[in-house]
């Protein structure tokens, strides 16, 4: 990946609620074909409800990151605030990367890449910060996201049937969620992006959910390119809902850089 820490939605998609996801599916019966709203209202059910969604105005998830081919676990924080607002921070040997995003713009600070001052991300670069700061999931409250959301139907997944439902965001970028029919979570979300001219597909893994203030957070998460393993994976330890965050850690700190436009920027 382009920097350390820049996408994040990942975890084998080893469990669900416990289960492994592909069992989980496999023991299931044909679901029925379900409109778009009935899917998406399952699943705001299975998540905890949209009261308990909307309650949560900030959270702080801590963990581990762990990168394929590198022989070290990294310490992982992110801190995410309403409306828009996301920061992560990961540490290893005393060293802090960071990537933030505030609502209008993202940075960075980039140590194990030589870089130690702030810099500010390029638009590209600051899409998946801003998905990242939506906690709930583009298929909640889409409309006011100015997202819009397309029914795949039933999808055969590791060998068994999983709903399908397609978000096209704000930004251009498109995530499919694949829901499992009994338990009604994602279990795998394919992103398509387009990174300085060129489409990217990043498939991240969901599982071992667990039930926090009343709503469900997947604790493992796993991410890598499509047909390629995962390059990455988060193990969340703690997760604190509507913990203190001061607005100010998520600023862009004064005199950060900025990098030259990319060639695919040019052109808009």
């Amino acid at each position: 990946m382009s920097s350390w820490i820049w996408r994040r939605r990942v975890g084998p998609a080893a469990a669900i609620l416990g289960l492994g996801a592909a069992q989980a599916l496999a023991q299931s019966t044909t679901p029925p074909a379900l409109s778009t709203d009935e899917i998406i209202a399952r699943h705001i059910a299975a998540r905890g409800g949209l009261a308990a969604l909307k309650a949560i105005k900030t959270l702080r998830m801590t963990g581990t990151l762990r990168i394929s081919g590198l022989d070290a676990q990294l310490g992982y924080e992110e801190d995410i605030a309403r409306p828009d607002s996301v920061r992560i921070n990961a540490t290893l040997q005393g060293l802090t990367a960071v990537q933030a995003y505030n609502g209008e713009t993202g940075w960075q600070i980039q140590p194990f890449q030589g870089r130690k001052d702030p810099e500010t991300l390029s638009g590209d670069d600051a899409k998946s910060l801003q998905e990242e700061a939506d906690f709930e999931d583009p298929l909640i409250d889409a409309k006011n996201k100015g997202a819009t959301i397309d029914n795949l139907g039933l999808k055969d997944v590791d060998g068994g049937p999983a709903y399908a439902l397609r978000a096209t965001l704000r930004n251009g970028d498109q995530q499919t969620f694949y829901l499992d029919p009994d338990a009604w979570l994602a279990f795998r979300v394919e992103t398509r992006q387009v990174l300085r001219g060129s489409e990217q597909i990043t498939v991240t893994d969901l599982g071992d959910y667990e039930k926090i203030e009343g709503v469900y957070f997947p604790l493992e998460q796993s991410s890598g390119p499509k047909d390629q393993p995962a390059q990455q994976t988060i193990t969340y330890t703690k997760i604190d809902v509507n913990p203190p965050l001061a607005s100010s850690q998520f600023a862009m700190p004064a005199g950060a850089k900025t990098p030259a436009p990319t060639a695919s920027e040019d052109k808009k």
